[in-house]
């Protein structure tokens, strides 16, 4: 059996988690203003890729670009 390739889930998830802290909201007021729970937020900040709908919520929020967050790149 193949070796897996890492995931760059994890990465995505510390990019999201480091800009909301740049945009001073807590993950309770970022999920709040995207329309999910907290618990949502936390599991995109662990590693869990969201819809695109609620990805590009996300960015729009946070003021950045959705490639930035969640594009496999940087």
């Amino acid at each position: 059996m193949p070796p897996q390739k890492p995931t760059r889930a994890p990465e995505r998830g510390h990019r999201v988690a480091q800009a909301r802290k740049r945009a001073g909201l807590t993950q309770q007021q970022l999920a709040e203003r995207v329309g999910v729970g907290r618990v949502a937020v936390a599991r995109i900040e662990a590693a869990t890729v969201p819809s695109v709908a609620v990805a590009l919520r996300i960015a729009r929020e946070l003021g950045e670009p959705v490639e930035t967050l969640f594009g496999g790149g940087r």
